[in-house]
């Protein structure tokens, strides 16, 4: 029988597995394993005799060369033993001596091919604050990061503590992709645990029945009113600079936008360039297209398939109009602009208005409904249920106002104690 080959993990194992604990390859290959340089040992019968002895190496193909000549020569001697086979394999972490600066460009070369652009961005943007770092304690190979240094890092950012945990599924992106490379023996970010959200954290709500109504009858008396806006301060009213759009737009357009938007729970950019062909003739509106190239429909009523219809019959394909630009951080500007005119118009508002919230709105409206279950609402936004009970339900006022109207209805006529005074 062939020799059985296992790793057996030693004191202060860089894994930090259990020492004398052993691993296989086929365990070792799973996603989540922490990689370490221990020894890998071989077991079996050679000759008649049974024995166990470590091979020295702690690469798989290196040890398996090991194992067959051990093998080949029927004899558990390191002397007596065939050389090595030369096999070709990628430098062990040990001795790859890889910088920060390539380390950076390799990452951002790679998912510059199969990332979004806002996320290439948002790439870029977290590791040239690392490359920064890095110079200021002065690494240059990337193997110098340990997690005290990514928890001092994460320290200097000033940011809350929801905003640090996203940064740092960047930093830790980064170094995993230096891990699947052989270029460090462990990831130091996944030792770094997320900050505790701050209890105080303000919490966002979905648009209520209300609010849609307020701000679709602002709506119907608002005119073709041109937008004064700064180019030179971003997003702030400016007295005396008009923007100059080559489409003048009304109160219908963004009614239809914030109708599109409730009923399809479409991100601000899928609806900018909500295309025609997304509709079926049966109402069934595409949103999504899963991993596995299967397609989710939402439904919306006859009265918005005939509006979305009628604008593809005036603007085209594209019911909100074409745009010369391919920058979607420019495209979902132009209307985020508007809304804000328009909010600013029906305000004041409690909570700060935002295109984002038409979709939790698109989940509360399901949510409040009794025969509606969390897997729907995950399916049709693209989430998990797990992510739809955090980030949706707890929005969801009206649900809880449900639930206690049911408790309070289930306990009214239950039998109560004779109730004396507290002295």
């Amino acid at each position: 029988m062939p020799l059985t080959l296992y790793r057996r993990h030693r004191k202060g194992c860089e894994g930090r597995h259990t020492e004398d604990s052993r691993s296989g390859e086929f365990e070792e290959g799973r996603r989540g394993w922490k990689r370490c340089a221990c020894v890998i040992h071989a077991s079996g019968t050679i000759g008649g005799k049974f024995s166990r002895k470590q091979t020295g190496k702690s690469d798989w193909d290196e040890a398996r060369g090991i194992a067959a000549a051990w093998e080949k020569e029927r004899s558990w001697s390191r002397e007596k033993a065939a050389p090595t086979p030369q096999i070709v394999t990628a430098p062990s972490p040990s001795h790859a001596k890889i910088t920060i600066d390539r380390a950076i460009a390799a990452f951002l070369g790679e998912h510059s091919e199969i990332s979004a652009a806002n996320t290439q961005k948002n790439y870029k943007l977290q590791l040239n604050k690392l490359r920064a770092y890095s110079a200021q304690k002065g690494y240059m190979l990337i193997e110098q990061w340990t997690p005290i240094d990514v928890r001092e890092f994460r320290a200097t950012w000033g940011v809350s503590s929801m905003t640090a945990s996203k940064n740092m599924t960047v930093v830790k992106s980064f170094f995993e992709f230096a891990l699947i490379n052989e270029w460090i023996i462990r990831n130091p970010a996944r030792l770094v645990k997320d900050l505790r959200a701050q209890a105080d954290a303000k919490e966002r709500i979905p648009f209520s029945d209300d609010d849609l109504k307020r701000m679709y009858d602002a709506c119907e008396s608002y005119g073709k009113i041109p937008i004064k806006w700064s180019r030179e301060i971003h997003h702030k009213p400016a007295q005396g600079e008009v923007a100059n759009y080559r489409y003048k737009w009304n109160g219908q357009d963004l009614a239809d936008f914030i109708s599109v938007s409730v009923y399809t729970g479409l991100r601000i950019s899928d609806v900018c360039t909500f295309r025609l062909d997304r509709l079926l003739d049966s109402g069934e509106c595409h949103v999504r297209t899963t991993k596995n190239g299967r397609r989710v429909y939402t439904w919306i009523p006859a009265w918005l398939q005939e509006r979305i219809r009628l604008r593809a019959e005036k603007h085209g394909a594209l019911i909100f109009g074409v745009h010369t630009t391919k920058d979607m951080n420019v495209v979902t500007d132009v209307w985020r602009r508007k809304l804000k005119r328009l909010w600013g118009a029906c305000g004041p508002w409690p909570e700060t208005p935002t295109p984002h919230r038409f979709r939790h709105t698109f989940a509360r409206i399901l949510l409040e409904r009794g025969n509606v279950t969390l897997r729907d609402v995950a399916e049709l936004l693209g989430d998990t249920e797990e992510m739809v009970r955090k980030h949706y339900a707890a929005w969801v006022p009206e649900r809880q106002a449900r639930l206690t109207k049911i408790l309070q209805e289930a306990f009214e006529d239950k039998p109560r104690p004779n109730l004396a005074a507290i002295t």
